[in-house]
C-alpha cells in the first residue's frame, strides 16, 4: 500500500519536473497518451505484458540535436508483469514507438535520445538510440 503510494508521488514530482524544465505540457501529454494506449491494449489482450510510461535518464551517448540538456532525455517503457520476460516481449513493446518515425521525431522534439524497455524487477531490457530510428537529420538544416 505504501509502495503505491509513493509511487504516485514519484509520478506527478516526475510530471511537475517536466512541466517546470520544459516549459510546456507536450512530455506529460505524451506521457498520459501512452500510458493510455498501454492500458487499453493490455485489458484488450493485444499485448500479454502491463506497461507504464515514465521520463527516466537516457543514455549519453545516444543524445541528438534537440536533447534535453538535463538527465531526464529517457522514454521508459516499464513492463510491470515481467515475470518469464524474454527478449520478445523487450522487441513486441518496443516496437510500439519504433514502427511510427513521426512519432519518434515527436519524441526527440521534445528532447528525448533514449528508448528504454524494462521490467520493473528484472535486469532485462532495452536501450535504443532514437535517432537511429527518427531520421531527424533529414530534417534538419545543414
Amino acid at each position: 500500500m505504501a509502495s503505491n503510494i509513493f509511487t504516485t508521488i514519484k509520478k506527478i514530482i516526475n510530471r511537475v519536473v517536466d512541466v517546470v524544465l520544459q516549459g510546456n505540457l507536450d512530455r506529460v501529454r505524451i506521457l498520459g497518451e501512452f500510458n493510455r494506449v498501454f492500458e487499453y491494449a493490455f485489458l484488450t489482450s493485444e499485448i500479454n505484458r502491463k506497461c507504464s510510461v515514465t521520463t527516466s535518464p537516457g543514455k549519453p551517448g545516444f543524445g541528438h540535436a534537440l536533447s534535453t540538456i538535463y538527465p531526464r532525455s529517457g522514454f521508459k517503457i516499464t513492463i510491470l508483469n515481467d515475470d518469464y520476460l524474454t527478449d520478445t516481449d523487450l522487441f513486441e513493446i518496443s516496437g510500439y514507438v519504433l514502427e511510427s518515425p513521426s512519432f519518434v521525431r515527436k519524441l526527440m522534439a521534445v528532447g528525448y535520445d533514449t528508448l528504454i524497455v524494462k521490467g520493473e524487477n528484472s535486469t532485462v531490457g532495452l536501450q535504443i538510440p532514437l535517432r537511429k530510428f527518427g531520421n531527424i537529420d533529414d530534417y534538419m538544416i545543414q
